[in-house]
């Protein structure tokens, strides 16, 4: 370590750029007097994990030194020093200076250190002839890609690169249990950093949590724990014009959604595109469409092939949009005069892009599975995610298409002139109407004839008077009143 210095200081003192004005020579040079004489208080091994803060310390008790001559040098790998803090006061020109301060015993303090704070730190007190050398240890552990079927954990011992390799079996690691991990790790060493690597098998019914020991003369200096959290997968099935609520999984205890995000992801080979940020819907093509409920959930309606795709809003979850299209081909064939095949696609994640073998079903309208074939259908089979149906002229007949995934029906799309099938709920309420309707009119009908059978027409009086040789007859012609005519 006093090697270290001593080159950092005969650099500075050889390259006049790294000296800032006068006091810094004087500084320098009183570092190479120190040096040389050895007086310094020792070497301080610190050990921490990525994330935390730490207090390096300078050994000069406020009563002694005024922290307003304390200068603090870092150095990472035998490289040139660099000045952090001079004259009690941080280099804002580092790139690191809003994370660092002084205390009141002038030990430098380090705010959520990264693997690059790693390194040898010395506190120089003004013309004092001690000088304190702290190594900083920070210890990582990578993160995994949980969607792998299998997946490797890395932990690393980040420090001073001037320093011997790291001896074997520096690294211990654990799984949730307290169980040690031996026959699984690969442990070895670089200049800046030792590291153990890990290969895990993926689980995916439960959370696994690993832990990694840094271990000295069977002393544990420091460790660090990873949990690999499950995705949750949730597949919905819809068909095309339907409403997809996508649920977010959030937990009960937010009361906001303005911490929420929803990204999502056409396939994985695509970017991903935000599409709700911080709660907010942003702009875009099919913004108009979406919307969020009091749980978070993303609403999308009149869904389109372009909303398929993988969904995400944090929280360990994520949602895969499939989409359902039934439909004639050509399109624009006419059932009323020609035979025509029907398509029935399923529209999905290109990650689950395929389906397996026999995935859709073909049913006629009184439910009978259509296989093979006869005068009256022929089935085309199934390529990828689409399976195909020929059908002889029956303009009037009505199909379904079954999406079946684990012998459980995912979602069904129907096809016919007339609606779907006569079985299904729709078809009893639609029958139901029409013979309401029919009731109705009868009863109205009924109601009118009687009502006018109910007004008769007053029979025709004709009365006659004679009065001295002269009649008068009086009619009556039931509209109006009575008239009279003289003779």
């Amino acid at each position: 370590m006093i090697s270290i210095f001593r080159s950092a200081a005969e650099k500075s003192l050889s390259v006049q750029q790294l000296i800032d004005g006068q006091e810094m020579l004087v500084l320098v040079l009183v570092l190479v007097v120190v040096l040389q004489f050895e007086g310094t208080r020792g070497k301080i091994h610190l050990y921490h994990r990525e994330g935390e803060n730490v207090v390096l310390p300078c050994n000069s008790p406020s009563s002694y030194y005024l922290c307003s001559i304390i200068n603090w040098l870092y150095n990472r790998d035998m490289s040139p020093h660099r000045t952090e803090v001079k004259n009690g006061k941080v280099d804002q020109s580092s790139s690191r200076a809003s994370r660092l301060n002084l205390d009141n015993s002038c030990s430098l303090m380090i705010n959520n250190i990264t693997a690059d704070d790693a390194g040898l730190y010395g506190c120089i007190p003004g013309s004092g002839f001690t000088i304190d050398g702290v190594f900083l240890n920070v210890l990582t552990i990578s993160d995994a890609d949980p969607t792998k079927e299998d997946f490797t954990l890395q932990c690393s011992l980040w420090r001073y690169g001037g320093l011997t390799s790291c001896p074997q079996k520096s690294f211990r690691w654990f799984d949730e249990t307290g169980s040690e991990l031996t026959s699984k790790n690969d442990d070895r060493s670089s200049r800046q950093r030792c590291f153990s690597s890990l290969t895990v098998k993926h689980q995916s019914d439960t959370n696994r949590r690993f832990t990694c020991q840094f271990v000295e003369g069977n002393e544990v200096k420091v460790e660090v724990q990873y949990t690999h959290h499950v995705i949750r997968q949730v597949h919905l099935y819809h068909r095309a014009g339907d409403e997809a609520v996508l649920p977010c999984n959030r937990p009960s205890s937010s009361d906001s959604c303005s911490s929420v995000d929803w990204i999502y992801q056409s396939n994985k080979n695509m970017n991903r595109k935000q599409e709700v940020h911080r709660g907010m819907v942003q702009s875009s093509p099919r913004s108009a469409r979406m919307s969020l409920d009091r749980k978070c959930s993303l609403i999308i309606n009149n869904i389109t092939a372009e909303d398929v795709g993988r969904y995400s809003c944090g929280y360990n979850t994520d949602v895969y949009l499939n989409m359902m299209i039934i439909s004639p081909s050509p399109t624009d064939a006419d059932p009323a005069k020609e035979d025509f095949t029907l398509l029935c696609s399923l529209v999905r994640d290109g990650e689950f892009g395929s389906c397996p073998d026999k995935s859709f079903l073909w049913l006629d309208e009184t439910g009978s599975e259509l296989t093979g074939e006869d005068d009256e259908y022929k089935s085309g089979g199934q390529i990828g995610c689409v399976s195909y149906l020929t059908v002889n002229l029956q303009s009037s007949r009505r199909f379904t298409c079954q999406f079946v995934e684990g012998n459980k029906v995912k979602i069904e799309a129907h096809y016919g002139s007339e609606g779907p099938p006569a079985s299904s709920p729709l078809s009893f309420i639609m029958l139901t109407l029409k013979i309401t309707g029919l009731i109705l009119m009868v009863g109205i009908t009924v109601g009118i004839i009687r009502t006018r059978g109910r007004k008769k027409p007053q029979k025709d009086v004709n009365v006659h008077f004679a009065v001295d040789g002269d009649s008068v007859n009086y009619e009556n012609d039931g509209e109006r009143s009575a008239a009279a005519a003289l003779y």
